[in-house]
C-alpha cells in the first residue's frame, strides 16, 4: 500500500512541476514568420527577440482570419489557461491529500485520503486533457493554417507528459485505496 502511495506521490509531484512549467513557458508552438523564427505560449508570443503579451495578437489575428471573431479567440486562450491552472491546483490538492494519507488520524476514519487523492489526480488529468484538446484543436484548425512552417514545441509536450503523470498518480492512489479496503474487510489475521 505504501509503495503505491509513494509511487503515486512521486508521479504527482513530477506532474505538478510539469504542469506549472508548461503553463508558464512560451514554447507551445514554434513557427517561421517573415523569415525569422517565432514562438508562443499561453501568455506571450516572441518574435525577433522581443516578446509581447498574447492578448496583443488577438486584434491582429482577427484581421487576417476574418472567419474567427475576437470573442472566440479570447475564449480559446482563456479556456486553455483556465484549465491548465485548474489542473495544477487540483494536482496540488491531491498532493496534500496524498501526503496526509500517510498519517492515520482516528478523526478521519470514514474519509479515506488515498481515495480523495486519487480522485483529485483524475480531476487534474481531466482538466489538463481539456486544455490540451482545446489548444490542439484551435492550433491545428486556425493557427496552423495561418503559419505555413509551424510545429508544436516542448512546453506543449510537457503538458501531455504531465497528463500521463497525473493519470498514473491517480491509478497508484486508487490501487493503494483498494489494497487498504481489502485489508480492512479481511481484518487482522
Amino acid at each position: 500500500m505504501y509503495s503505491f502511495m509513494g509511487g503515486g506521490l512521486f508521479c504527482a509531484i513530477v506532474g505538478n512541476i510539469l504542469l506549472v512549467v508548461s503553463t508558464a513557458t512560451d514554447y507551445w508552438m514554434q513557427y517561421r514568420l517573415s523569415g525569422s523564427f517565432a514562438h508562443q505560449g499561453l501568455w506571450r508570443y516572441c518574435m525577433s527577440g522581443k516578446c509581447y503579451m498574447q492578448t496583443d495578437s488577438i486584434g491582429k489575428l482577427n484581421h487576417k482570419c476574418s472567419h474567427v471573431n475576437v470573442p472566440q479567440q479570447i475564449a480559446y486562450w482563456n479556456a486553455t489557461r483556465a484549465f491548465m491552472i485548474l489542473s495544477a491546483m487540483s494536482c496540488f490538492a491531491g498532493i496534500i491529500a496524498g501526503i496526509l494519507s500517510f498519517a492515520h488520524f482516528s478523526a478521519f476514519e470514514r474519509f479515506n485520503r488515498s481515495f480523495a487523492a486519487g480522485i483529485m489526480f483524475f480531476v487534474s488529468t481531466l482538466f489538463v486533457l481539456l486544455a490540451m484538446a482545446i489548444y490542439t484543436g484551435v492550433t491545428v484548425n486556425f493557427l496552423g493554417k495561418r503559419f505555413g512552417d509551424w510545429r508544436f514545441s516542448w512546453s506543449y509536450i510537457l503538458g501531455w507528459v504531465a497528463l500521463l503523470m497525473t493519470f498514473f498518480a491517480g491509478i497508484f492512489y486508487m490501487c493503494a485505496y483498494r489494497m487498504h479496503e481489502c485489508r480492512r474487510v479481511a481484518g487482522p489475521r
